[in-house]
């Protein structure tokens, strides 16, 4: 499986006052100047910071340009006032250009057919049903979110070029620092419920208060977002400490999605267990009813019919199936028997032991199985081993470089996957200009990888060829991954070649679920 690396500094603060309990309902207006206050002075903090760092470095070198660019970036940020500002439209730029993005070709199938109910599995059950907060980026969170809401804009899928979601215009201003959004004036939850400009604001609220325990929001929208304006009830802007292009306006805050205010009413003390299985309405035609949530079993997506984005471009092909129903089956090959049973309506077939041995059969060539192969022109999802920095042994380059010349890639391709895979040639591929083309992957060799342990003060062997430092640090290392017989077999192949470069793998197999969280809760 993979090591994972996130390590995200915490600052806490509350987007409430201390005596603002359940039933007293949400205070937005409050909550905004308190967090206003907070911003503003992290930015004094952030600047004087800089200042010092100046100070302190030799004129010319780069420490001094970074603290030149920070110490700016900063004046920037505090020149704009508030980080959650309300204006008027009089106050808008009257020079600018509002584009649409109905110009860019349609990345969905006019053939495609609504109705029906779509059947297919998971390998766990999600620990709670929430956006955002503890254990909300689980296993299911495409499935329940990102992949079935609108954010601001989207990304076509056939050229990258940026299209319209919940908002239908967008703009920048001259130095594209800030971005202008007028939102589709018939958006809406799924559950009818009108959007407004307003909720994008609360959204950044409730992920940075101290109740939503989202460490990773309260980072990213206070460093990445420098500002956020509502003009009315659906205009906005949204500012950023440094230019934007329009991919980068995209990358940044693109898929932010708004949150609905009357949904958040209870948010506040308790938030977690309150909200751990209520689907938020979003953006999209799908929503989970109550009694569709069978824990541990299943859960069902119903589509809204009355969507408000049924006929608009790039959208009115799209969301097909009038249900989609998610179950559990934590082992593949149950799922695909499941499927030859007639239970399930695909079955993604990545292994080539499957694919060759257990898809020759009388249903595909009677024509009741359709069997596709097809090689893909977008990015690539990547699998490998990711390392936790955090970790002591893991913080010397060297041991990183060792690791990468003592792991078997080439021999885990021809063995588990029959040949069939290819090797990417970094951490992510199909990218295009953004991917530099002289990165390769370093080969399996031994030598290598000893060389560079020795580097790291790794010199000697133990009796059972794991090499040491002279006081007596073993170089061995946990290695979590998901206890389902492929990802096993991988692990196997890549320990005991491993063990040639004098690396020991302790292989620690879990629930996909455990493996997950404790990634996300850096627990490994």
């Amino acid at each position: 499986m993979r090591w994972f690396f996130l390590f995200f500094p915490v600052f806490l603060f509350s987007c409430e006052s201390e005596n603002e309990r359940y039933g007293d309902g949400f205070d937005f207006d409050n909550a905004i100047s308190n967090l206003n206050n907070f911003v503003k002075n992290w930015n004094v903090n952030q600047l004087k910071e800089a200042n010092e760092e100046l100070a302190s470095a030799e004129p010319g070198s780069l420490a001094a340009k970074d603290a030149v660019k920070k110490v700016a970036r900063f004046e920037r940020r505090i020149a704009l006032g508030d980080y959650f500002s309300f204006k008027t439209p009089a106050d808008l730029p009257s020079s600018l250009q509002w584009k649409n993005g109905l110009d860019e070709p349609e990345d969905s199938d006019p053939a495609a057919k609504k109705g029906g109910v779509f059947r297919y599995f998971v390998s766990s059950f999600p620990p709670t049903l929430r956006p955002f907060g503890p254990s909300s980026n689980s296993g299911m969170r495409g499935e329940l979110y990102d992949d079935v809401q609108l954010g601001l804009v989207a990304l076509n899928r056939l050229n990258s070029s940026v299209v319209p979601a919940t908002a239908k215009e967008w703009a920048h201003g001259p130095n594209k620092r800030t971005w202008y959004f007028r939102l589709h004036e018939d958006a809406a939850y799924s559950d009818d419920v009108e959007v407004k400009a307003r909720d994008f604001a609360l959204s950044a609220c409730l992920r940075m208060s101290d109740y939503g325990d989202s460490p990773f929001y309260q980072q990213y929208l206070r460093e990445e977002i420098a500002q956020i304006t509502i003009y009315d009830e659906h205009t906005l802007s949204v500012s950023f400490p440094e230019a934007k292009s329009e991919l980068g306006m995209y990358n940044t805050i693109g898929e932010f999605a708004p949150s609905p205010p009357h949904f958040y009413k209870e948010f506040g003390v308790g938030y977690e267990e309150r909200y751990n299985w209520k689907h938020q309405p979003n953006t999209g035609p799908y929503y989970v009813r109550d009694g569709d949530i069978d824990k541990g079993v299943s859960i069902t997506l119903t589509r809204n019919k009355n969507w408000w984005g049924n006929d608009k471009k790039f959208y009115r092909y799209r969301y097909n199936p009038d249900k989609i129903v998610w179950r559990v089956i934590r082992d593949v090959t149950k799922g695909f028997e499941l499927f030859r049973a007639g239970q399930l309506d695909i079955a993604m077939v990545s292994s080539p032991k499957a694919w060759y041995e257990k898809t020759e059969i009388d249903k595909v060539y009677d024509g009741y199985i359709e069997r596709h192969w097809w090689f893909n022109d977008f990015p690539r999802p990547q699998f490998g081993v990711e390392m936790n920095l955090d970790k002591e042994k893991l913080k010397d380059v060297n041991v990183r470089l060792g690791l990468a010349h003592a792991l078997n890639y080439d021999k885990v391709i021809k063995v588990q996957f029959w040949g069939d895979y290819n090797r990417l040639p970094g951490f992510v591929d199909g990218f295009g200009d953004f991917v530099n083309p002289d990165v390769k992957p370093r080969p399996f060799s031994p030598q290598k990888a000893r060389e560079f342990f020795a580097k790291a003060g790794f010199t000697e062997e133990d009796g059972d060829g794991i090499l040491k430092k002279p006081d007596g640090t073993r170089l061995e290392f946990n290695l979590s991954h998901y206890a389902i017989k492929t990802y096993s077999d991988i692990m196997s192949i890549l320990k005991t070649e491993a063990r040639s470069s004098g690396v020991d793998l302790i292989l620690d197999g879990k629930d996909p679920s455990i493996v997950f969280t404790e990634a996300m809760d850096k627990k490994f």
